[in-house]
C-alpha cells in the first residue's frame, strides 16, 4: 500500500528513492528539491512510529539502498503537504526519463512536533535493487525544463500507461516478463494493433529526433529487439542472455519514446505517423 504520512507540525516530507546519485541539492520546481542520500531515520524510529508492518518493512528493507530523495516543502503543512508529496511521486518517473535509467520511490519520512511520519512509498517492498549512477547537470536541466510538459502528459492515458509499464517492469524477477511488459508499453504508446514488427519499428524511427542514417539504424534496432519480444511471448526458446539483452533494449527504446513525447508535449497519433511515412517519395 502506497501512502504519504504527514504528522502534526511537519512542513516537509522527504521521499527516499533509488536509481541515481547527485552531488548537491537540485530544485525541480518551487518547493520540490532533489537531495543526496536518503532521509535521516533509524530502524528504531521506524519500529516506533510505523502504523503497521508494511511501512516498517519498507524502511528497514530499503534503508541501505536509498541514494537520492525528493524533499517536498509546504509552509502550511497538513493536507496541502500530503497532496504535494503524493503528486511528487511521479517525479521519480520524470527522473527515469532524464537519467535514462530506472528510478523509483522507496519510503517517505516527515518530522513533526512530537512524532515521525513513516510510510511506504512503493507497493514493491522486495525487489532486486538496480545499481544507481550519478546523474549529470545536463540531464537534471532536461528534467527541470520538461517538468510542466511531463506533468501535463500524465493526464494522457496512453502516456500514463506506457510510463507505468516502464516503471513496473523493473520490479519483475523474470526477464521474459519484463520484456513483455515493456513491449506492451511501446505498442500502446504507438497505438499499434496490426503489422506489429514493421509498424512499431517505423513509428519508433519517425519519433526519433536524428539524422536519416540514425533513423534507419534505429528502425533496424527496434526490429531486432522485437524479435526477442516474440520469443518471450510465444515461448520461442530465448536464452537467458537473449532475454537480458531484450529487457535492456526494450527498456531503452521505451525510454526514448517517452522522452520524445515529453519534449513534444504530446503523444503523436497513429494517423500522424502514417501521414509522415506516406509523405516521402522514392527517388
Amino acid at each position: 500500500m502506497v501512502s504519504i504520512g504527514v504528522v502534526k507540525g511537519a512542513d516537509t516530507v522527504e521521499i527516499a528513492g533509488l536509481g541515481v546519485t547527485i552531488a548537491e541539492p537540485f530544485e525541480v520546481r518551487p518547493g520540490v528539491t532533489l537531495i543526496p542520500g536518503g532521509p535521516a531515520i533509524t530502524a528504531d524510529e521506524a519500529a516506533k512510529y510505523s502504523k503497521d508492518f508494511v511501512h516498517y518493512a519498507a524502511v528497514v528493507r530499503n534503508l541501505p539502498y536509498a541514494t537520492v530523495s525528493i524533499r517536498v516543502h509546504v509552509n502550511e503543512g497538513g493536507q496541502k503537504l500530503v497532496e504535494s508529496a503524493w503528486n511528487s511521486l511521479w517525479i521519480f518517473h520524470l527522473l527515469s526519463l532524464a537519467a535514462r535509467r530506472p528510478c523509483c520511490s522507496l519510503y517517505a519520512v516527515s518530522r513533526g512536533w512530537d512524532e515521525v511520519g513513516v510510510s511506504a512509498a512503493n507497493r514493491n517492498i522486495i525487489f532486486n535493487p538496480f545499481a544507481p549512477a550519478e546523474i549529470d547537470a545536463t540531464s537534471l536541466q532536461w528534467m527541470k525544463d520538461n517538468d510542466q510538459r511531463f506533468d501535463a502528459l500524465t493526464g494522457n492515458e496512453l502516456f500514463n500507461t506506457a510510463m507505468r509499464c516502464y516503471g513496473n517492469s523493473h520490479y519483475l524477477f523474470d526477464h521474459d516478463m519484463r520484456v513483455m511488459l515493456l513491449w506492451s508499453g511501446i505498442e500502446g504508446l504507438l497505438s499499434v494493433d496490426a503489422e506489429l514488427t514493421r509498424r512499431i519499428a517505423l513509428y519508433a524511427a519517425l519519433m526519433l529526433d536524428g539524422t536519416p542514417e540514425q533513423k534507419v539504424a534505429h528502425f533496424d534496432r527496434v526490429k531486432k529487439a522485437y524479435a526477442i519480444r516474440s520469443k518471450a511471448v510465444h515461448g520461442g526458446g530465448a536464452t537467458q542472455a537473449q532475454l537480458e539483452l531484450g529487457y535492456a533494449e526494450a527498456s531503452d527504446i521505451l525510454l526514448i519514446l517517452l522522452r520524445r513525447c515529453v519534449e513534444l508535449g504530446r503523444v503523436p497519433t497513429a494517423k500522424e505517423m502514417d501521414a509522415l511515412a506516406a509523405g516521402a517519395t522514392v527517388a
